[in-house]
């Protein structure tokens, strides 16, 4: 054996050992499954409006908040107040505005892709907050465009796990925030 490569197959191997990957394992849910959380999939995209019960209890500045994935957009997010008026400045704020506000204590902290990308990101979540990453294939929406897969992160609650299907294992989801990319 060369004795030049021995420090480089040393290395190699030390960093292989140290390396520690972790895959998050992602709730992929249908449309079906994902309309009892106030997730529309629809032709025009993904759409979600929602004010939350406890938003002081959780330190919420605003008490709803609103979301859509688009053919032009990849996530737009909105958060406001439930006296406030929402204009639509476009088609899909007027389908948000039209769309029922739900009243669900879960909610979601992060948006972001399979990748670890985050397009709605909260860089003050407590430390070991549970989330359940939910994924949601942009192909479902029929945009010709959107072809990716969107992560919503879930606050877990007792009424999230009520409102997911029963053969699901809420436990089996449960995670804290993704690392930054």
């Amino acid at each position: 054996m060369n004795t030049k490569m021995l420090p480089v197959i040393v290395s190699l191997v030390v960093l292989c050992s140290c390396t520690k990957t972790t895959k998050t394992n992602y709730l992929f849910l249908n449309a079906s499954q994902l309309k009892p959380l106030g997730i529309e999939i629809n032709d025009k995209g993904v759409f979600y409006k929602n004010e939350n019960p406890n938003w002081k209890q959780d330190k919420e500045k605003y008490a709803c908040m609103a979301f859509y994935c688009s053919k032009y957009e990849y996530v737009s997010s909105k958060q406001f107040n439930p006296t406030d008026t929402l204009k639509a400045l476009n088609l899909n704020d007027s389908i948000i505005a039209r769309k029922e506000l739900t009243k669900y204590d879960f909610y979601p902290l992060l948006i972001g892709d399979t990748n670890g990308h985050q397009s709605l990101d909260r860089d003050t979540l407590p430390q070991g907050l549970k989330l359940i990453p939910i994924a949601i294939c942009m192909a479902k929406t029929n945009l010709s465009t959107r072809k990716d897969t969107i992560v919503v992160w879930l606050k877990a609650t007792e009424s999230l796990k009520r409102a997911l299907p029963s053969t699901i294992i809420m436990d089996d989801y449960l995670t804290t925030r993704p690392v930054k990319i």
